[in-house]
């Protein structure tokens, strides 16, 4: 969930509070968006509680907003897509999918060897 005390208190510091969307430039809408990923606040729980991540019938990975802040890569302090994936014990054909194979190979993923 993210905090609005916090969000507010970024958007207001780029002294954007009152500035119509309509009339941001790029930037200063680029700064919003990096202020509503940064607001997140771990401690509140959305009411159905958090979503797991998760792998369709394509095996496609889903990180949902509804999901705790820890798997949301994006932001600072989320884990790796690698760490997702490891913790939901996915094979290595969909893991490679995600990976750089030069970086990685398949003894490394199915032995757990994290390369960070």
């Amino acid at each position: 969930m993210i905090n609005l005390a916090t969000l507010s208190g970024h958007i207001n510091s780029a002294g954007l509070m009152y500035k119509s969307f309509f009339d941001c430039t790029r930037s200063e809408i680029e700064l919003i968006c990096n202020a509503v990923l940064s607001s997140f606040d771990n401690d509140v729980v959305p009411p159905d509680g958090w979503e797991k991540p998760y792998l369709d019938d394509n095996c496609d990975l889903h990180i949902t907003f509804k999901s705790h802040p820890k798997y949301h890569w994006w932001t600072t302090g989320g884990q790796s897509i690698l760490e997702t994936l490891v913790e939901l014990d996915a094979s290595w054909s969909v893991a490679k999918k995600y990976l750089d194979n030069k970086y990685m190979t398949e003894a490394d993923y199915l032995n757990r060897l994290i390369p960070f």
